[in-house]
């Protein structure tokens, strides 16, 4: 039997409070205190919105016209098997890779990519953007469990998209046949950027609000919230109308994942409470295990063993609190969101990997050797970031 995360980290937060002896009024006051808390309820509700906003992409058709336009603007067909998963990328909704396989595979049959090479592409860059990219739930678990505003993780963590891109490029883009389109030219032209626009202007107005309230400094606890409630409400309301809006919101809520978020904040508070951070830190330094060590191996085992990373995020990065620092320190946070990540990306339960492999019809030891190339230049831009800023700041 395969048990939730959320009711997990529940049974963890319990087994937390009885091993360092935390008495019961304290346990439920954290609890208490954890729920009500101005940062817990921001969360949860970004979350929520998100999953909105991605559901009424979807469903309204707007996902598919912004898809659509890419295959039709771009001449370099290695340019567009490439960008079709990314843009699939920029809305986190599970299983997003069986979204992309089919609008790849015509571009496929054209360059004559094997099954395991289809795989492989869909698959890596459905997922270049999860580094960075602040719908991620995991970016925003990662953003409450250290304390650091969204923003500042997302820009921060930015160079490991880019390590991404220039891995899959290197290691699967260069490699495909070449087969270029007529270029659009006039009217043809205009209409495919409009077609893009009608699809893409919820993303570029999240951007745009977001941008404008920071450039202005206005005085908003937690401005991103508001961005996506007022993208969230103008999309629904035009794409959707006001009448199917209100149904498809309510059957976009996704209680397991809120309910997952929410037992990470709790879990987190109980850990800082019971004060086995402390104990850890010092069990760690008389074993004289490097910190690295940790940033490494803790995300990318438990990432591995899921296939999700908020769960990684939420089980390690409280564990790992004690050792990123006061103040954090990025330069570790972001090695250990990149290894965890590459646990992530290279484990057999993955949702997006299963269902690839499965569309494509390809052998999945084979695609697991397809990304050890790529990821190998994913983990040298993070590691390369540690010890430039982490070791020699």
């Amino acid at each position: 039997m395969k048990w939730e995360l959320g009711f997990v980290l529940g049974v963890c937060a319990l087994a937390t409070g009885v091993l360092f002896l935390i008495h019961p009024f304290t346990f439920l006051g954290t609890v208490w205190t954890a729920t009500i808390k101005i940062d817990t309820i921001s969360v949860l509700l970004l979350v929520l919105f998100i999953l909105i906003l991605s559901t009424s992409m979807r469903e309204s058709g707007a996902l598919a016209d912004l898809v659509e336009s890419v295959r039709r603007l771009f001449v370099d067909n290695r340019f567009t098997i490439g960008a079709l998963p990314a843009m699939i990328g920029l809305l986190p909704m599970p299983g997003g890779a069986l979204f992309s396989a089919p609008m790849i595979e015509n571009l496929a049959d054209e360059a004559e990519v094997s099954p395991e090479g289809r795989t492989y592409l869909n698959y890596w860059f459905r997922h270049v953007w999860e580094y960075s990219w602040p719908l991620y739930p995991g970016l925003i678990l990662e953003s409450a469990v250290i304390g650091v505003p969204l923003m500042t993780v997302t820009a921060f963590q930015f160079p490991l998209c880019l390590g991404a891109i220039l891995g899959g490029s290197l290691f699967g883009l260069l490699g495909i046949q070449k087969h270029f389109r007529k270029p659009l030219f006039g009217s043809e032209l205009w209409h495919q950027l409009l077609v893009f626009m009608r699809g893409f202007w919820p993303i570029l107005l999240i951007a745009l609000l977001y941008i404008s309230i920071l450039v202005s400094k206005i005085p908003i606890q937690n401005p991103f919230l508001y961005v996506l409630l007022i993208t969230v409400l103008l999309f629904g309301f035009t794409r959707i109308g006001v009448k199917k809006f209100p149904m498809l919101a309510w059957r976009a809520i996704d209680l397991k994942l809120i309910g997952t978020v929410y037992a990470v904040l709790v879990f987190k508070d109980i850990i800082l409470v019971s004060g086995a951070v402390e104990e850890l830190s010092t069990v760690f330094q008389t074993w004289g295990i490097p910190p690295i060590a940790l940033f490494i191996v803790i995300p990318m085992l438990i990432g591995w063993l899921t296939g999700i990373t908020h769960s990684y995020v939420s089980v390690a990065f409280p564990l790992l609190l004690p050792f990123f620092g006061d103040p954090i320190d990025m330069a570790k946070v972001q090695l250990a969101y990149a290894f965890g990540f590459i646990g992530v990306i290279f484990s057999p339960v993955h949702l997006c990997l299963v269902l690839s492999t499965k569309y494509f019809n390809s052998d999945i030891n084979k695609v697991f050797v397809r990304l050890i190339l790529p990821a190998s230049v994913l983990a040298l831009v993070s590691l390369a970031i540690y010890y430039r800023l982490s070791i020699n700041p």
